[in-house]
């Protein structure tokens, strides 16, 4: 216990405070890449069947990869710089309006049977919400994936004024791009949290960390 808190205090500041932020997210996009996939199989037979395999097993290395990361950065304060604190008050304002904008809208239209419209209406106000948050994290790869999104649930939408076009086909369209934007989010959100590790000269996975932690200590 006291090796793992001397280990915390030589931490560089604010390095546990943005770990911590980054850590779960590979896991938290795979759970919505595999949302968005699930309709697949119903609306495009083996073909979806299997696209939905391959996302399955993405989503299920990358929990993997986020439960390493939980671990590795629960070894280090949460110390959040002013920076951090701005950037985590922003997404809580951000999220809270991003996701009454789809959930109500979403119950009313189940409500008035026009549920085929629910998930074009929730990708694409996710998609809206990551133009926004590239400004708050100051994230380039946002300006990318939003648009992507939003384009799906655009072509879902159109597909949804035809009353012929089945609505898991609607569906299946517009978890196409949100299944992407959010996989490559998760991926990228992966690199981007070793990349913390290597600019503050922190070494990860967590068996490196403890090989590098008792290295300097033999020193």
């Amino acid at each position: 216990m006291s090796d793992t808190r001397a280990e915390v205090t030589q931490a560089p500041g604010g390095f546990g405070a943005a770990a911590r932020d980054l850590a779960p997210f590979p896991a938290i996009m795979s759970g919505y890449a595999v949302f968005y996939a699930v309709s697949w199989p119903f609306a495009w037979g083996w073909g979806g069947g299997v696209a939905l395999l391959i996302v399955l097993v993405a989503a299920a290395l990358l929990v993997v990869r986020a439960v390493t990361q939980i671990r590795h950065a629960a070894l280090f304060r949460d110390t959040p710089t002013p920076e951090i604190e701005r950037e985590r008050k922003a997404m809580t304002v951000l999220n809270s309006i991003t996701h009454p904008v789809y959930l109500f809208p979403s119950i009313l239209l189940i409500a008035f049977g026009e549920g085929r419209w629910v998930l074009p209406l929730m990708v694409f106000v996710i998609g809206a919400h990551f133009l926004p948050m590239a400004r708050i994290l100051d994230r380039k790869v946002d300006y990318v994936l939003g648009p992507v999104t939003m384009v799906s649930a655009i072509i879902a939408g159109l597909l949804a004024l035809d009353t012929q076009v089945s609505w898991l086909v609607v569906f299946a369209v517009a978890g196409t791009g949100g299944a992407v934007s959010t996989l490559s989010y998760a991926l990228y959100l992966a690199k981007e949290y070793r990349r913390l590790c290597v600019r503050e000269g922190v070494a990860f996975p967590p068996r490196e960390h403890q090989e590098h932690r008792e290295h300097r200590e033999h020193a």
